[in-house]
């Protein structure tokens, strides 16, 4: 009890002091510092075990095998294979994002960074290790489903930005739940439950901007404006509200 008393004492010092300089708002230097830590901490981690890596893949590549034998080629079906291009990555992403606050949770650290790191830097710290994750997952998914099932792009750029925007905004919201549902048991299963209504508008926007990139449609500079806008927001409420989800409430 005396060492908790001290850390939250040494952190109140740290806040006045960081609140003397003017810098009681997000981004400043010590406030990176907290986000490289955490994002490096997490990077290693994974790096040494692999776990969500390897799960999300390994979803990816079964549904992507039963997709290619169920329906083939999707040449001229811009539509259905945006479709199922989104539910693979969906579904893949929540199975990565479903660990994001359970290594702190199992080793019993996690009061100790709330005692410790700004809520708005452990949700950005997090953010940036998720996207990070996700990405990797997208990079390897989206080209070996373009090569499986015949797919050719007519638009690249818009491919790019849609799967890019999507998966930052898919890695703050589940950030956000993942936080919530720390604890839960089934974590995997509830964090897609709960992550797709607030992902729904941009899992949309990011589907018509896909099937535009196929040759569905001959533009998607609006679908790709909502993407980003909703992204923006996403990563937006995440750090302004993340403390409410995150805090230890004082007793």
């Amino acid at each position: 009890m005396k060492g908790t008393s001290l850390m939250a004492k040494s952190k109140s010092s740290w806040a006045t002091k960081v609140s003397a300089k003017g810098t009681v708002e997000p981004f400043h230097a010590g406030w990176w510092r907290q986000v490289v830590a955490i994002a490096r901490k997490d990077v290693l981690i994974e790096w040494r075990t692999r776990h969500a890596v390897i799960t999300a893949l390994a979803f990816a590549l079964v549904s992507l095998t039963v997709a290619s034998l169920s329906v083939g080629s999707l040449r001229d079906e811009p539509n259905l294979s945006a479709g199922i291009l989104w539910v693979i990555l969906f579904f893949a992403s929540c199975l990565s994002l479903s660990r994001a606050f359970t290594k702190e949770e199992d080793a019993r650290t996690a009061d100790f960074l709330r005692l410790t790191a700004e809520p708005s830097a452990v949700f950005f710290g997090k953010f940036l290790f998720n996207l990070l994750l996700l990405t990797l997952v997208a990079f390897v998914t989206v080209p070996l489903f373009l090569a499986v099932m015949a797919l050719t792009v007519k638009v690249i750029r818009w491919l790019v930005v849609a799967v890019g925007m999507a998966m930052a905004g898919m890695a703050a919201i589940g950030t956000m739940v993942g936080a919530m549902l720390a604890k839960a048991q089934s974590r995997a299963t509830l964090l897609g439950v709960a992550a797709f209504p607030l992902f729904f508008p941009a899992l949309a926007a990011a589907l018509q901007a896909t099937a535009a990139s196929f040759g569905a449609a001959p533009d998607a500079k609006d679908a790709l404006r909502f993407l980003s806008a909703y992204t923006g927001a996403a990563v937006l409420a995440g750090l302004l509200l993340f403390e409410a989800v995150w805090s230890t409430p004082e007793r």
